[in-house]
């Protein structure tokens, strides 16, 4: 098995320094200038805090409604933007918004049964409300001595909302005197809270028994006239808002999230100190691996190819949220990869070829591996293009930044890093020639 080799001309990677260095220059000189134009970064809910809602809606709906309707109700500052097909919106809100802690669970507040379980029933049908104030029903379980273990009730329509009713079919057998069904009834919110069991009595008359009182339903009214004074999670209000104004398209909330301004500044601090003790941690390795001098044009470049890359996003309006800090660690892991694979071949030419210049051995070493870093570089690239085109919505800032971030690290690998370590070594010669 064999492999075709590429053959290209000889570059003079050092000759055109003065020409990458302008470059790199005006590049880095146009991102800071984009942050200043920009106000800093377009700071995505993760490090701002915030509400993030993906909806769908059974039919189109006009985004212009949309955003009046936010407006309306007092979020001026809300962005709207499809998401996906034409039924799909993603709405963000940036605002201090403290998720709320829900701890209660949900309450029981009406039951009924039928038939009356009389003499000759053999079978028991119990429907029960649940009502919980701050989340979505979950779950409406019941436990009693005539049945083993706990029964779970099956949803009148799928539970979507704080107040559902929920199903029980049982098995009674026959009724040989007159007695009493106890069912200790709870509910399970969204967030995995258990409500406080209710006890249900439910009367079961024998044949001749001679008591026509049958208590089948309860029904506790309370709850209702205390419900107007709950107070809602942001996320709920908005949901809610939505839920009215579009009831005839049917939305659906398809994600939610909710980020407090406390977690996002603790984010962005422990996202910088990722970014800086990875940079010390590289400069550590390389100063160790090569020289030191390597070391510092190796973190220089990695600079240089974080701010071209953030620049860049800035222009084109993305997001800095938590996959941008996971695409910059990636493309700073790519690019010193490639910065040790050119200082490695350098090392080894420096033994290699002890009559030569250290200009000429630089040269010989960047055209040996360009070929090799032109391949792994395009076949990165490939993978990364499908993903910005075709990895959806979620992953599309992400891949953006990769795509960018390997065409700048593959530059700075044998335009910048090198350049600055052989300008270094001919100011200040050291012992080891580079």
């Amino acid at each position: 098995m064999s492999f075709k080799r590429i053959n290209l001309s000889e570059i003079n990677f050092l000759g055109i320094r003065k020409i990458t260095y302008i470059l790199s220059l005006i590049l880095i000189l146009v991102s800071l200038f984009s942050f200043i134009i920009n106000k800093g970064f377009n700071m995505g809910i993760d490090f701002t805090g915030g509400i993030t809602l993906q909806i769908h809606f059974d039919k189109e709906v006009n985004i212009n409604d949309l955003r009046e309707l936010m407006v309306s109700s007092g979020y001026k500052n809300a962005v709207i933007q499809k998401y996906g097909s034409d039924n799909d919106y993603l709405i963000k809100v940036h605002e201090n918004y403290e998720k709320i802690e829900d701890t209660v669970g949900p309450v029981v507040v009406a039951f009924s049964s039928y038939p009356n379980p009389t003499y000759g029933e053999k079978n028991l049908t119990v429907k029960v409300k649940i009502f919980d104030q701050n989340s979505q029903i979950k779950n409406i379980f019941a436990k009693s001595e005539i049945f083993d273990g706990v029964k779970e009730f099956v949803p009148s329509d799928v539970y979507n909302s704080r107040e559902e009713w929920g199903i029980l079919n049982f098995s009674i057998g026959e009724i040989k005197k007159d007695s009493i069904i106890t069912l200790q009834v709870f509910g399970v919110d969204r967030n995995n809270n258990k409500g406080v069991e209710k006890e249900i009595k439910i009367y079961a008359i024998s044949k001749n028994s001679k008591n026509f009182e049958v208590l089948s339903e309860w029904e506790d009214t309370l709850y209702k006239k205390d419900s107007g004074k709950i107070e809602l999670s942001p996320t709920q209000k908005i949901i809610n808002l939505i839920g009215q104004k579009f009831e005839k398209e049917n939305p659906r909330i398809d994600r939610e999230e909710v980020v407090a301004a406390v977690m996002s500044k603790d984010l962005q601090l422990k996202s910088l100190w990722v970014i800086l003790l990875g940079l010390v941690g590289i400069l550590i390795y390389v100063w160790i691996r090569f020289t030191f001098r390597f070391g510092v044009a190796s973190i220089i470049a990695l600079f240089h190819d974080v701010i071209i890359t953030l620049g860049l996003l800035t222009i084109t309006g993305r997001e800095m949220s938590i996959q941008i800090i996971a695409a910059l660690l990636t493309l700073i892991g790519y690019s010193i990869n490639d910065s040790i694979i050119v200082s490695d071949r350098i090392r080894e030419n420096l033994k290699l070829m002890r009559k030569d210049n250290f200009f000429t051995i630089i040269n010989r070493s960047l055209n040996q591996i360009f070929s090799r870093t032109l391949i792994t570089s395009i076949t990165t690239l490939f993978v990364i293009l499908m993903l910005f085109l075709f990895g959806g919505k979620v992953l599309n800032d992400f891949a953006f930044a990769l795509l960018v971030g390997v065409i700048v690290g593959t530059y700075s690998s044998d335009f910048v890093v090198v350049p600055l370590v052989y300008d270094w070594e001919m100011k200040k010669p050291s012992k080891k020639g580079g």
